[in-house]
């Protein structure tokens, strides 16, 4: 979404960056909620310490976008695409140690 927003309906980034952290406030909330009540497969303590650190993160983010440019946060994010893309070619690509692996059962 977030480069829809920014190359295509040409909203400012500072904008973009709420916008989307808003929507995926929804996404989470509700796939919690569902993960919860149909499989109970929801650790709250984990669910706890996520929160916790999505609000840090949350208010360090907003100073740090306050200071960055627009054009510097582009570059951030695409950076931050583009390490996640390397990170899920890599391990699509690299076979596990195979002499790692037990043998015949032993």
């Amino acid at each position: 979404m977030v480069p829809v927003m920014v190359y295509l309906l040409r909203m400012p980034m500072h904008v973009v960056v709420g916008t989307s952290l808003f929507n995926v406030l929804f996404t989470c909330m509700n796939v919690t909620w569902m993960q919860s009540s149909a499989n109970h497969t929801v650790d709250f303590i984990l669910a706890l310490l996520l929160m916790i650190g999505s609000v840090i993160g949350a208010q360090v983010g907003a100073k740090l976008s306050r200071r960055l440019k627009a054009d510097q946060l582009k570059i951030l994010l695409a950076s931050l695409v583009l390490i996640v893309m390397v990170k899920m070619l890599f391990s699509l690509l690299v076979t596990p140690n195979l002499l790692l692996l037990p043998m015949g059962g032993e």
